[in-house]
């Protein structure tokens, strides 16, 4: 017989325990945030994922996010259309995805990337004059279906030499460098060593992935971001019903019958997770990574326990 580890979670609630610690994290309560870049962004599939997990995680905070992407522009487009597109919403936080069209989808070259360098710099100094913070994030890999152990070939080479442009301008002008590009390649490479044939896994086209692969760009840009990844966390010690510690929750009605436990518990956020982008899970544990929501409980009788949420 199976005895019962069995809670009642209620969210969005102000916890007197410790709350998550969001020093290191890019975005801050307050912050207007304005998202720019080319037709990627302009899907609204990354950048409604980061609002996403960041409300969630942070429920009391007060933010606001203007998505500007536009199809096919590259960086000189943004830095032309700056004032018109960012400064207009006063943002306090930007992030810039420039990269994918500005290497001309052929080999690198100094014609390809000049322009790309100049627009990224116009776009920095109009940054600092404004006292933005900026995030400045490289473009993520083609998925394309091309067969092989590794996606880093053909048009990818020409983007990983842009990302390093990437990390040039921010380093120059005091921004926040986010790799996208690397930590989205490991995952590509992972599924192409699973087996003899290659299937595109991150859906949409190779150059405008689909959720599963805007959530794993979405991931990738949160982590760079130094985004928290603890939702909450409690330890119960069941032998005399004390709460051994409690992060960012708070917990109740502790009580132990029939050998198993029952307690209230009330977070202070919410894991994360869009069920349209399911597919990349296989591939990259996002959920895991990004929704640390632990339960340890102690004490108890050695023998198998269910759990149940809820009721």
């Amino acid at each position: 017989m199976r005895q019962l580890v069995h809670w009642c979670v209620v969210v969005f609630a102000v916890c007197s325990s410790t709350v998550v610690q969001a020093a290191d994290f890019f975005f801050k309560d307050g912050d207007v945030v304005v998202m720019i870049g080319d037709s990627i962004t302009e899907q609204h599939l990354y950048s409604n994922y980061v609002e996403m997990w960041t409300v969630t995680r942070f429920p009391k905070w007060k933010l606001t996010f203007r998505n500007v992407g536009i199809g096919g522009d590259r960086s000189p487009g943004g830095n032309s259309r700056f004032t018109r597109d960012v400064l207009i919403h006063k943002p306090t936080a930007l992030t810039v995805d420039f990269g994918m069209n500005d290497g001309g989808y052929g080999e690198f070259s100094d014609k390809v990337f000049k322009p790309y360098m100049d627009g990224l710099q116009g776009m920095a100094d109009q940054v600092k004059a404004a006292h933005i913070r900026a995030a400045w994030i490289t473009p993520q890999p083609l998925d394309a279906g091309d067969q092989g152990p590794t996606a880093l070939v053909g048009y990818n080479k020409t983007l990983e030499e842009m990302s390093k442009g990437v990390k040039e301008i921010a380093g120059k002008n005091g921004g926040l460098f986010v790799d996208q590009f690397h930590p989205y390649l490991s995952v590509l490479d992972a599924a192409r060593a699973k087996g003899p044939k290659y299937d595109r896994i991150t859906a949409g086209d190779a150059v405008h992935p689909g959720p599963p692969g805007q959530a794993l760009m979405a991931a990738s840009i949160l982590k760079g971001l130094s985004f928290p990844t603890l939702v909450s966390s409690v330890e119960i010690n069941a032998a005399d019903g004390k709460v051994v510690a409690a992060t960012n929750c708070q917990i109740d009605n502790v009580a132990t019958k029939d050998g198993g436990l029952s307690f209230s518990r009330l977070d202070g956020a919410l894991p994360f997770f869009p069920a349209e982008a399911a597919a990349i899970l296989p591939h990259a544990p996002l959920l895991e990574e990004l929704n640390h929501y632990p339960l340890k409980v102690t004490g108890l009788a050695a023998g198998k326990y269910a759990v149940r949420v809820g009721g």
